[in-house]
């Protein structure tokens, strides 16, 4: 039960650490991918890394941060694809916008165990009102189809997806889109 995370402020901290051959990589059950941008991985490394979602049956776990997701410019990368979101095609700004939001489960994730923060479902439910807000959240242009939305996030104009995940060949992907 090996689990890899790549969360590095130096991309360079990758060189000689990252798995070389498919068998390397195969070897581990999850990946988790923290504010990495795509830039750090060759094109041959995000197609290994959508590979062992997609062949392996590999669970990918992408966090949020400055270097994800569209921000990380892993929209058009094999590995974008595997995600649950939809990735815009866009430049981001340079410092995003802090704004107040209260994050809430979805139908689907009141009932999850991954969104349980209380003892029960009712409990949980009750609870999830008196967490702070996030202040930012990156950028995606939609859930994909077919894909399971847990947790969301408002400032009573908007809702802005925060959970997600979708089985995506033999594997799962999940996207975790707070900074």
């Amino acid at each position: 039960n090996k689990y890899l995370r790549l969360e590095v402020d130096d991309p360079d901290e990758l060189v000689g650490g990252f798995p070389k051959t498919r068998d390397e990589l195969f070897a581990y059950r999850g990946l988790v991918l923290g504010s990495i941008e795509a830039a750090a991985f060759t094109g041959d490394q995000l197609a290994m890394l959508a590979e062992f979602v997609d062949k392996r049956g590999g669970g990918l776990m992408m966090l949020g941060g400055p270097r994800s997701f569209s921000e990380g410019g892993y929209a058009g990368t094999a590995l974008g694809d595997t995600l649950p979101v939809v990735l815009a095609r866009m430049t981001p700004p340079e410092q995003p916008v802090a704004v107040p939001l209260a994050v809430r489960p979805t139908r689907a994730g009141a009932g999850h165990a991954v969104s349980q923060i209380a003892a029960s479902e009712q409990a949980s439910t009750a609870r999830w009102p008196e967490l702070p807000p996030l202040t930012t959240v990156n950028t995606v242009d939609a859930v994909k189809p077919g894909a399971t939305t847990l947790l969301t996030a408002g400032d009573g104009r908007a809702e802005r997806p925060v959970l997600a995940f979708q089985r995506f060949g033999r594997g799962k992907a999940a996207a975790f889109l707070a900074q």
